[in-house]
């Protein structure tokens, strides 16, 4: 700004103190605004982490179960035609699996779409890999030896998990009775220990959850797919071995049984007086602490 009549102090102190005080403004206003080239790293780094944190939660669902399916409902209530044609394959393939129901959360429903880049369901996982859709597991249902023969699952038929452990029981069978006894409570402990831990909740029912075969073991069913989680279920009815050698194994007489994190829980009473307690949903979701 020009000062005209140099000459006149009074002026001149003025004129100077608004110069000054128009920068001290500029400055002050310039420094409480933040950059936006500092700003869009920030929300791009956070929308990464959330985007990571869900690819995670998604990951750890898909490799829950070594056959998983996403779908719209529950095996005992889909809620789609297709659904329900996926739960009839796997059930008539006799096959053990878990599930997650997508329509009790939106944010898996439609963060696996992009993960899996498939954009409908329900969709079929098995050992952490995406198989397809309804139409691809029609597919190899059409195909010699079903789901069971294309995808090798032949260790998650109903009835015939551990199958190697009995071939191995029978070569031991041709050494001294002794050793025959002790070999054989082995096998089964082993076959026992794997299906307990074959998943992170494992129930042990008459039946399956799509198809209970008694009342107990639909009320449980009823009480876990209350919650949400994903679990995975062994029919006791079609293993006579698994039946007898479990109430041993865990000294517990009664089904269904329900375990955890490979530790039995109980019976239909322990659970129900858990759920009555507000204590099963920590379980089942992890978050129990000591």
């Amino acid at each position: 700004e020009r000062i005209d009549g140099g000459e006149d102090v009074a002026r001149v102190t003025q004129c100077y103190s608004r110069l000054a005080s128009s920068a001290s403004t500029t400055t002050s206003s310039s420094s409480t605004q933040p950059s936006p080239t500092t700003q869009q790293p920030e929300e791009q780094s956070e929308e990464k982490e959330e985007e990571q944190t869900l690819n995670n939660r998604l990951q750890s669902l898909i490799t829950s179960s070594p056959i998983m399916l996403f779908l719209k409902g529950t095996p005992n209530a889909p809620k789609c035609g297709f659904s329900r044609q996926a739960i009839e394959m796997l059930t008539e393939s006799n096959l053990t699996f878990g599930y997650f129901n997508i329509l009790e959360d939106d944010e898996v429903r439609q963060g696996l779409k992009s993960y899996s880049d498939w954009p409908t369901f329900p969709q079929f996982y098995v050992k952490g890999e995406l198989v397809g859709g309804l139409d691809i597991m029609k597919e190899l249902m059409e195909e010699d030896g079903g789901l069971v023969s294309q995808l090798e699952l032949e260790d998650y038929v109903i009835g015939t998990s551990g199958s190697s452990s009995s071939s191995a029981v029978v070569e031991q069978q041709q050494t001294e009775d002794t050793t025959t006894s002790t070999t054989t409570a082995l096998s089964i402990n082993d076959k026992l220990q794997q299906l307990i831990n074959q998943h992170r909740i494992m129930l042990f029912m008459k039946g399956i959850p799509s198809s209970p075969k008694c009342g107990f073991s639909r009320q449980i069913v009823e009480i876990l797919d209350s919650h949400h989680v994903s679990y995975d279920a062994f029919n006791i009815l079609e293993d006579e071995e698994v039946r007898q050698g479990l109430k041993e194994y865990s000294d517990w007489p009664t089904y269904p049984q329900l375990y955890v994190e490979g530790d039995l829980v109980g019976g239909l009473d322990i659970v129900k007086e858990m759920e009555e307690g507000g204590d099963l949903k920590d379980l089942l979701t992890g978050d129990m602490t000591d």
